[in-house]
């Protein structure tokens, strides 16, 4: 199976599609929204969504936009994925879980630089 029909096939890469298209467009103001409502409740107490679009806005000022390499790990509620900047000069891994029931509202969300 390719790494982008996995992930259009559960919840989690379907979130994280989501995300990841808005954050490449540069729709920040959309962005902020999809954050808000598509976040757990107990990860905007912790970090609220316009912290977090500030990093989202920082990420984009040193590497650009990202794009999938490779789904390291895929289970229905959870996708690990490599993730490469648009010039190749950085990678991140993308960890992502959402609640099992609808509307599957991202519970974790983790990025770490490879490399």
């Amino acid at each position: 199976m390719q790494d982008k029909t996995a992930l259009i096939t559960n919840p989690a890469g379907m979130r994280l599609i989501a995300q990841m298209t808005l954050y490449n467009a540069g729709k920040w103001d959309r962005l902020r929204q999809f954050i808000a409502e598509s976040y757990a409740a107990p990860l905007l107490e912790a970090h609220p969504a316009e912290s977090r679009l500030d990093e989202w806005r920082g990420r984009w000022s040193q590497i650009g936009r990202l794009r999938v390499a490779q789904v390291l790990a895929l289970d229905k509620y959870h996708v690990v994925v490599l993730m490469e900047s648009e010039q190749g000069s950085a990678f991140q891994a993308h960890d992502l879980t959402v609640e099992e029931d609808h509307p599957h509202k991202i519970t974790a969300y983790h990025q770490y630089d490879i490399g």
